[in-house]
């Protein structure tokens, strides 16, 4: 009986939400076990066994990140960051802080913010009840922060200073955001959700 390479089942292991791994891995090998059985040769099942993969593995990981991510708190944290990046591009008095924000400001908070969620994202779908730790959280989120800072570098090096944050520096405001972003995944971590109390509040 044929089965899938062992280098080609690892990396879609790899690939794969350790919640989900074993269940979607078995499902994949019956597939490529009745594909090679019926096509007959070994490299149509491989193809169709590297089809199925690109096909399931996103759907499994969208499904683990609704699964494990509560609105309101990826709500919170969301807040939370978006205030660290603001607090950042202003001085420590806020007095040159914009008080108006136009497109381009709401842009240049944006886009490092988004980046920093779909990191915390990923890392939701990601997430294993069984070894999560505070240590994990924070590397979460240190994570995000740096690949916030990566999309300010492409934008410097792309010479596109406009798409950038304006005067931002590590102030207080910016270190507040960021410590009460860990403090959520602290209390509410990924697999956890809030209780039914709390969902129900208008």
């Amino acid at each position: 009986m044929a089965y899938p390479p062992e280098i080609i089942e690892d990396a879609v292991g790899w690939l794969l939400p350790s919640a989900c791994r074993e269940e979607v891995l078995g499902d994949l090998c019956e597939q490529y076990v009745d594909a090679a059985r019926y096509a007959g040769e070994q490299y149509i099942a491989a193809a169709r066994y590297a089809v199925n993969m690109l096909t399931v593995a996103p759907r499994v990981i969208l499904s683990q990140i609704r699964r494990n991510t509560d609105a309101r708190v990826f709500l919170a944290t969301s807040c939370a960051i978006c205030y660290s990046f603001a607090a950042g591009s202003a001085d420590s008095s806020l007095r040159d802080f914009p008080l108006r924000a136009d497109a381009l400001t709401l842009l240049r908070l944006a886009i490092p913010t988004l980046a920093a969620l779909l990191v915390l994202l990923v890392r939701n779908g990601y997430a294993d009840s069984e070894s999560r730790r505070r240590r994990a959280i924070t590397l979460d989120v240190a994570a995000a922060m740096g690949v916030a800072a990566v999309t300010q570098l492409v934008f410097l090096i792309a010479s596109r200073p406009d798409l950038t944050l304006v005067r931002w520096c590590p102030s207080e405001g910016a270190v507040t955001g960021w410590l009460f972003a860990i403090l959520l995944r602290a209390i509410f971590p990924p697999e956890m959700r809030l209780p039914a109390t709390y969902r129900s509040l208008p």
